[in-house]
């Protein structure tokens, strides 16, 4: 009786209600998820937090019915059978079970399904593991195996899911009607390692069984998908057209039908048709938010037919048209940039996959490689730009005065054109007050219709976009799309109005009235010798950096040598001859050009006879040579610190020294010094171990030795403050000089920074202004390093007029005031010692000097 109470209460009441509100969170999932048709659709939905989270009450309450099965309606105790010893067999494993409920069982799958459902990952393994082996249902137990490795596929652990999933292949006795969450399991864990083609099998042995109907759509467009990422078109535009005759959700609807032009076979369908369904799909109201996608299909289709232009056209298009799709619009910018790269055009590419990066999301696939590209291409761009820019001063540089300043008058009369045309169209368009206020009113009517934001209404944009056509007609969205002759911007203003280092010029305030005077533009021109060889180096630099760019980054060998020869032929001599050159042998060696090769590897002897490069052609053996000197020096180190680790501390300085004399810009010239250092602290005392410390820092570049010098003088300042002392003493002797004839300035140092120095400054002025009406102070503030700043006041005078100056401001409350609060040193010092303050960076060791030699016994 008891046993059946429990069974039915758990059955039909609890156990019931959580199955109800499981089915009620997977339904509104359904309902509520918005899947990316830019990728394979995920198998499974739990593994999108954003989804999940919707449906979060729903499996919390699932989780609490299941929790009062097992809590309250578990039965664990024995039944109290009289005739214990004489059981049958059947009758022993009953009374053998360790749980007597039935539901218990279920109610532990359930519940790690919806902890699934809520990504609690953890706490779902250790249920479903729980389940898997104290299940008395086997059909249950092998239900939660399948669930424990979806876990382990979305976390990765693949290893272990194929170990579960292998294990029911050959197991006889796993249940037919799992064959479904196994097969579909299977293809998941595939699908996540982007393993397509071995997902296929399972994917579609699945179109032979009997599934819920959301199920079927879902594993169909998945089918759809894979057949058409493998290259099996005919395949997938047949399971995209049977997603289409499922009648799915529109956006499923709308995006089967545009993989299915995308998956048309151009060499054997007639491409009419389809272009035909996408006018058609381009005119439906309801496709109005989808304009971008049938704009990228129209390219995909046009790609198929090998038009490349035409595909760049679309894609522009759909770029354009992608209002509120950001990936959309990012996909298209990558699919215009792909092209161009792919045709070597490197400069059209660059702005697109720089404008691709901005839109994509960080998980968008190959992210990073296209970010390493978009980079890449900028560095290259920037000095294709540079080399084309000065070979273009040089250009209009080198034309006699006559022809100059013809070539530049054209310029002016194009520009004084241009503008002259600009005031006509504007006086000249309907785009006047009346209309402006027309279109104004009508704005807001559309506004207060909707409540919606300007850019998210329609009626608004499209009122917009009327007054863009009558104020500038019908333009292409390009760069300086108000000029109607493009060239007067993009070719004369580019390569004229900017400077020889890129700068905009001195004046540029000043362009309005210049862009119409000769002059204007004569200031960028290399006309001197000085200035052709700067722009000569520019471009030689430029030259070099692409080849380096070409070979490493782009991998585009032909533009590289080309670079590399280009910079050899036209700048002989040039900083980088020696790199051009044996980059050049190089990609001919490589090429299987020996002849080449041997030609430049001539030059290299020849011309660099003593170069690392010249020794490494010369001897073929020259770099196990370089190898084997290193392993010796090695050793040789390896050999010292033995020696210090034995107690030779004398014998390790003279070593130490040595070495350093001999190679000072060593690679292990920091390891010496630093073992120095320690042996100098067993043999000498502190204050010679610091100094030995110091030396370190002051002969070392950035290196861990360096660091850890630097990290024992901090311990040694905090825990000795007297070294500190005495070496701020001595240093303060070495570089300060006591100059009392010298004008000097008032200081105000300051550590940290809240931004108050404005005030300070204003308030300084007003100081100045009331009590020195005839004097010319100036004040100013510098930063001298990450925490110090200084105001300086200059023009007081000399030693007596300073001290008094100062004396004078720090009594005065409204500066006084400002000051409260703050850490600041106030002192004079002469512009000389000024300047080696600021190149000594510490006001402790300057404060030395100022107290020993401005404060005598009349101070």
């Amino acid at each position: 009786m008891s046993r059946n109470y429990h069974n039915l209460v758990s059955r039909y009441n609890i156990y019931f209600n959580g199955v109800q509100s499981y089915k009620k969170g997977i339904r509104k999932l359904n309902d509520q998820y918005k899947d990316d048709f830019t990728q394979i659709l995920p198998v499974f939905k739990f593994s999108n937090l954003t989804a999940v989270s919707t449906i979060s009450v729903e499996m919390d309450r699932t989780i609490a019915k299941t929790s009062k099965v097992i809590t309250l309606h578990s039965i664990t105790a024995k039944p109290n059978e009289k005739k214990k010893n004489n059981l049958t067999e059947k009758e022993e494993d009953f009374y053998n079970q360790k749980e007597f409920n039935d539901w218990v069982d279920d109610s532990y799958l359930l519940m790690g399904k919806a902890q699934v459902f809520k990504q609690e990952y953890f706490m779902a393994f250790n249920t479903l593991k729980f389940t898997s082996e104290e299940a008395l249902d086997v059909h249950v137990k092998y239900e939660a195996r399948i669930w424990i490795a979806r876990i382990y596929n979305d976390e990765g652990n693949f290893n272990y899911s194929k170990e579960i999933l292998e294990s029911f292949s050959d197991d006889p006795d796993f249940p037919k009607d799992l064959q479904v969450d196994y097969n579909s399991t299977f293809a998941d864990f595939y699908l996540q390692q982007k393993k397509y083609e071995e997902a296929l099998p399972y994917l579609e042995e699945l179109m032979d069984f009997k599934l819920k109907k959301v199920d079927k759509i879902r594993l169909t467009y998945i089918l759809a998908q894979i057949y058409k990422i493998t290259g099996n078109d005919n395949q997938a535009y047949k399971f995209f057209a049977k997603v289409v005759k499922m009648s799915p959700p529109y956006d499923m609807t709308f995006n089967a039908r545009i993989n299915q032009a995308e998956s048309f076979d151009v060499t054997v369908e007639n491409v009419d048709e389809i272009k035909k369904i996408l006018r058609k799909m381009l005119k439906d109201e309801k496709n109005k938010e989808y304009l971008d996608q049938i704009y990228y299909a129209y390219g995909r289709i046009s790609l198929k037919q090998n038009k490349q232009k035409e595909a760049i056209e679309y894609f522009k298009k759909s770029a354009i048209n992608s209002l509120y799709n950001d990936k959309q619009r990012g996909i298209s910018y990558l699919s215009i940039a792909d092209l161009y790269f792919k045709d070597e055009n490197y400069v059209n590419a660059q702005p697109y996959y720089d404008s691709a990066i901005m839109v994509l999301d960080l998980s968008y696939p190959g992210y990073e490689i296209i970010s390493e590209k978009t980079a890449s291409l900028n560095r290259l761009v920037e000095n294709i730009v540079m080399v084309e820019t000065q070979d273009s001063l040089q250009r209009i540089a080198a034309m006699s005065p006559s022809k100059r300043d013809a070539y530049i008058d054209q310029i002016i009369s194009d520009i004084r054109e241009e503008d002259k045309r600009q005031k006509e169209l504007e006086q000249a368009s309907a785009y006047n007050v009346s209309n402006q206020y027309e279109t104004d009113r009508k704005v807001n009517q559309e506004l207060n219709k909707t409540g919606k934001w300007y850019f998210y209404n329609q009626a608004v944009l499209d009122l917009g976009k009327n007054e863009f056509r009558q104020k500038w007609g019908d333009r292409k969205l390009e760069d300086n799309w108000r000029r109607k002759n493009k060239s007067i911007s993009e070719a004369n203003i580019i390569e004229i109005t900017k400077g020889v280092d890129g700068e905009s010029l001195p004046g540029e305030s000043q362009q309005v009235t210049d862009v119409y005077k000769r002059e204007h533009y004569m200031k960028g021109l290399p006309l001197t010798d000085s200035l052709l060889k700067e722009s000569d180096v520019k471009i030689a630099e430029a030259l070099f950096n692409m080849g380096q760019i070409y070979v490493n980054e782009i991998k585009n060998i032909p533009n590289a040598n080309e670079s590399f020869e280009d910079l050899f032929h036209r700048f002989p001599g040039s900083d980088y001859e020696l790199s051009t050159l044996y980059y050049l042998y190089d990609l001919k060696m490589k090429a299987g050009n020996k002849t080449g090769a041997n030609s430049y590897k001539g030059l290299i002897i020849s011309k660099y006879p003593e170069s690392e490069f010249a020794k490494m052609l010369s001897d073929p053996n020259y770099l196990r040579k370089q190898n084997e000197k290193k392993q010796k020096e090695r050793q040789v180190y390896n050999q010292t610190y033995n020696e210090y680790l034995s107690g030779q501390y004398d014998k390790v300085i003279f070593k130490s020294e040595s070495f350093l004399q001999k190679e000072p810009e060593h690679t292990l010239a920091p390891k010496y010094w630093l073992l120095r250092a320690y042996s100098v602290a067993k043999v000498q005392d502190i204050r010679a171990f610091k100094q030995a410390l110091e030396d370190v820092v002051n002969n070392t570049p950035a290196c861990e030795e360096k660091i850890r010098a630097e990290e024992l003088i901090a311990h040694f300042n905090e825990e000795i403050p007297e070294l500190k002392i005495e070496e701020e003493e001595k240093v303060s002797i070495e570089i300060y000089k006591l100059s009392m004839n010298e004008p000097h300035q008032v200081v105000l140092a300051f550590e940290g920074s809240d931004n108050k120095e404005n005030q300070l400054i204003f308030n300084l002025i007003n100081y100045n202004l009331d009590n020195f009406p005839q004097s010319e102070f100036s004040t100013n503030f510098q930063t001298l390093d990450n925490t110090t700043g200084l105001l300086i006041i200059s023009g007081v005078g000399g030693v007596k007029e300073t001290k008094e100056y100062l004396s004078g401001i720090l009594m005065e409350k409204s500066i006084s005031d400002e000051l409260q609060g703050r850490t600041y040193y106030p002192f004079i010092i002469s512009q000389s010692n000024l300047n080696t303050l600021i190149n000594n960076k510490s006001i402790s060791v300057y404060l030395r000097f100022y107290n020993r030699n401005y404060f005598g016994s009349g101070d």
